[in-house]
């Protein structure tokens, strides 16, 4: 008889330096990006707001949609795919990770539930009710996006609704790099989970990004890591390696949960 499926996930990060308020011109690297990375069933992470940038002119930000073209690219590689995208929805724009599946239907949206207001962003989007998680090739999947990371409250609340992996599209500034690697680290270890991040790099009018990008396995250690430069990260996250640790390292079952109060993540 043969093994059982491993169930491991390949996942590929996509670091690049957005164009400024440029879509047609980030859509078209994302779509060489993924053409030159991706492998069927592989789960490709896209930056927040990945083909405008930080922007906060929400409005043109949202207008036109981008959904169709991260459907149309995900399905044609056959991939899953976290988009950050601007979304308009009944006259209020969200900061948005689309999780689009491998036949390009829209699976889930998260929206940015944690707003940068230190970069006006509460003036000009809205926010979101809340973590959700979603499945993802049978993998119980947490996105996030950006200044989330920093609110570790909602991210004990989706692994409490089974979150395994989480992934995080950002647009985090250098200067602030260090407390981008200390948090990555820590959402995975005390949530016993893979944790993975797509960082832009370059600039925009406003500040300069470095990447660093990774796939943080649940002991806190970089499987994979990148540096300040564009390009595709490629890891592996393992199933044996989460479902060992958890067992073997209970700190998810010594929980309490009346400390987090009455939220709840969404399916």
């Amino acid at each position: 008889m043969g093994q059982a499926p491993t169930n491991d996930l390949r996942i590929v990060l996509l670091q690049h330096d957005l164009a400024w308020e440029d879509k047609t011109a980030n859509q078209r690297a994302f779509t060489s990006l993924v053409a030159d990375s991706a492998e069927p069933g592989s789960l490709v992470v896209l930056p927040e707001l990945c083909d405008v940038g930080f922007t906060m002119q929400a409005a043109r930000a949202a207008a036109p949609s981008s959904l169709p073209w991260a459907q149309e690219l995900a399905a044609r590689h056959q991939v899953w795919l976290q988009a950050g995208l601007a979304l308009s929805e009944a006259g209020r724009v969200f900061n948005a990770a689309c999780v689009i599946g491998p036949d390009g239907t829209l699976r889930a949206t998260y929206r940015k539930t944690f707003l940068f207001s230190y970069g006006t962003e509460t003036e000009h989007y809205a926010a979101g009710p809340g973590p959700i998680v979603v499945d993802i090739a049978g993998w119980k999947v947490a996105p996030f996006i950006c200044y989330d990371l920093r609110f570790p409250e909602v991210w004990r609340h989706a692994a409490l609704a089974g979150a395994e992996l989480f992934t995080l599209s950002a647009n985090w500034p250098a200067r602030r790099h260090a407390h981008w690697a200390a948090l990555v680290r820590a959402r995975a270890i005390e949530n016993q989970a893979f944790v993975a991040c797509c960082n832009r790099v370059g600039h925009d009018p406003n500040l300069a990004y470095d990447g660093g990008s990774a796939l943080i396995d649940p002991l806190g250690e970089a499987i994979v890591l990148g540096d300040g430069r564009a390009g595709a990260l490629v890891a592996v996250a393992r199933r044996d390696t989460i479902e060992s640790w958890r067992r073997d390292f209970g700190a998810l079952r010594d929980l309490q949960p009346r400390w987090l109060g009455g939220a709840h993540a969404h399916p």
